[in-house]
């Protein structure tokens, strides 16, 4: 083989440099790509106009347009009524496992899985405890349903769309949206069985009770009485909450002095403390009265601006915000919302000792917010938000079920081949707007254009390490490395794109290993569609870890999960999905 030009060093070296900022340092996907992808253009490795080739990539514009039929499907509201319809009433966790996994992988195979765990959260915690099972058995299982889910098809996952495009790129056919099903079920089936078998072992029994957080019901919050506000020398029973028969704190601080209970007649005094232990809607209305704040550090001079609604975020693993102390304004001052109570692994940190909590990687937080705030980080890396207790987005009742037919119909269309897969994303899409099941306002919000960036700079960089045989390169070191045996070369592959996928983000793991995977086949002489198939897969194989996966994220603090909780459980999916994959795609497509 030829030695490596400048050209190639370079793209490898931008490359490498993108993936251990996102690894190690937890810069934002788009940044860290987006930065490497620059470099290039600017060492002249890659032309701008290759570089930016990806705005273009169909597979691209058709995961645009996904995000927006999958929140038209959100704000309908019928994710909660179908599902609600089909758990029904299971015996056991065995059987509200099953109940939950199968048809949440169902769904997950044809809307974007962030949005449908986003939506069923909720409804699985009622559910569960409504039945006595623990919401810590049901929430990683509706994580891990909806990853595996969107492994069955073309249009379950942005990764698979994104591959798709590439490969039509490189001159090869479309592959159709049921592509990947012979292998993405046994996979996903796979993945199921286990956590059927192992889940109520190696998963905490942490019940609802024991997750204040957890539960939309119930919050505890704490607050401080303003110096010089209207409510100083004011007797407690005296304060009028609209909603509330008496304003009843559990417990009022007032210095180093503990009152519990405190009674009615109590008079109120500067910098008083109040813990309060109220539902989702009569924590907001307490939030709104005059002369109270939220005492996370902002005092007499963080007077709230207008009152808000009450969001509930799992700090990700790009919040800048990651060893502040809540009690410094820090989060006021940067995503301009106040925290109101916090949480780790299910527990609540003792309301005294709010204000000197040290945020971390998965913590639960609720926050006070303007409404703005839900859609700025809908889709966020720095926060994940898990759910909001504001006002539900009005919908008329025949929305449910159209929003449904419009993807059954979008589905069968792509499938039958009578369009391709973006012009019945767009059709869907458009179908939704005209019957203003989602607003012309609203398309902006819903689209994650983060996500976008990430993959078109994903794509650029890729199109440099093919153009400059940096990819030839590495893919000619596996094959030295697996002994031109294609089964362990193709295991190598299949490693290679979940350890990636684990450390960074499955679009961008998928987008660079995909060039690799292809001049991997070639150097062997080999089919490249078994390849592409296992990348496909072990893309969204995102099970080991909370950051790895955004839906994992999103159950990690709701259901009280620690770090080790997840490698558990996650460990023995990933093998299991691991060997299906590995022992039928060189059957479905022969090396």
């Amino acid at each position: 083989m030829e030695a490596l030009t400048a050209d190639a060093w370079l793209a490898m070296l931008a490359t490498v440099g993108a993936l251990a900022a996102m690894a190690v340092a937890r810069v934002a996907a788009e940044r860290a790509l987006v930065a490497a992808l620059v470099a290039l253009v600017l060492a002249r490795v890659v032309s701008p106009e290759r570089a930016l080739a990806g705005l273009a990539n169909p597979g691209m514009v058709t995961v645009a347009l996904l995000f927006v039929v999958a929140a038209g499907v959100r704000r309908s509201g019928a994710l909660g009524a179908l599902v609600t319809r089909v758990l029904g009433t299971p015996r056991g966790a065995l059987g509200a496992q099953l109940r939950l996994m199968l048809p949440v992988a169902g769904l997950s195979a044809f809307l974007n899985n962030t949005p449908v765990v986003a939506m069923l959260m909720p409804e699985v915690r009622r559910w569960g405890d409504a039945r006595g099972v623990a919401p810590s058995y049901l929430l990683l299982p509706l994580s891990y349903a909806a990853i595996v889910g969107g492994m069955c098809t073309l249009v379950g996952t942005s990764t698979n769309l994104l591959l798709d495009g590439l490969l039509v790129e490189r001159g090869h056919d479309h592959l159709g949206l049921f592509w990947i099903t012979a292998l993405g079920v046994p996979a996903a089936l796979a993945a199921i069985a286990v956590v059927a078998v192992l889940g109520r072992r190696l998963l905490p029994e942490r019940r609802a009770r024991d997750l204040p957080l957890a539960d939309p019901r119930r919050f505890t919050a704490e607050l401080v009485v303003e110096p010089g506000g209207n409510l100083v020398g004011k007797r407690l029973g005296d304060v009028s909450v609209p909603g509330l028969r008496a304003f009843a704190p559990v417990e009022l601080q007032r210095g180093t002095t503990v009152f519990p209970a405190p009674r009615a007649d109590h008079v109120l005094a500067d910098g008083d403390r109040l813990i309060v232990n109220a539902g989702a809607a009569e924590l907001l209305a307490v939030h709104r009265v005059a002369g109270l704040a939220p005492a996370d550090g902002a005092g007499a001079t963080g007077r709230r601006g207008p009152a808000g609604v009450l969001v509930q975020v799992v700090i990700g693993p790009r919040c800048p915000l990651v060893g502040h102390e809540v009690g410094d304004g820090s989060f006021r001052r940067h995503y301009g919302a106040a925290v109101v109570a916090v949480a780790r692994g299910g527990a609540r940190t003792a309301a005294a000792s709010l204000g000197a909590w040290q945020l971390a990687i998965g913590d639960t937080v609720l926050l006070e917010a303007d409404p703005a705030f839900i859609e700025r980080h809908r889709h966020g890396h720095e926060l994940v938000l898990v759910s909001d207790h504001g006002r539900p987005t009005p919908h008329a009742p025949w929305h449910a079920g159209y929003s449904l037919a419009v993807v059954v119909a979008m589905a069968a269309a792509a499938a039958l081949g009578a369009v391709s897969m973006l012009v019945a994303a767009l059709a869907a899409a458009a179908a939704l707007w005209v019957a203003r099941v989602i607003t012309w306002d609203e398309l902006a919000t819903d689209i994650e254009w983060r996500v976008l960036l990430a993959i078109v700079a994903a794509l650029g960089l890729g199109a440099a390490l093919a153009d400059s045989g940096a990819a030839a390169a590495i893919a000619h070191g596996v094959v030295g490395l697996g002994g031109s045996h294609p089964w362990v070369v193709l295991a190598m592959v299949y490693l290679a794109t979940v350890v990636t996928t684990e450390l960074v983000t499955n679009n961008a793991a998928a987008v660079l290993m995909l060039p690799i995977a292809l001049d991997t086949a070639a150097e062997l002489g080999a089919s490249p569609l078994p390849f592409v198939a296992v990348v496909m897969i072990a893309a969204s194989a995102s099970f080991i870890t909370p950051i790895g996966y955004q839906t994992n994220l999103m159950v990690f603090g709701p259901g009280g999960y620690r770090f080790a909780a997840l490698a558990r459980l996650g460990t023995p999916v990933a093998l299991a999905v691991a060997a299906v994959t590995l022992a039928l795609a060189p059957l479905l497509w022969p090396l």
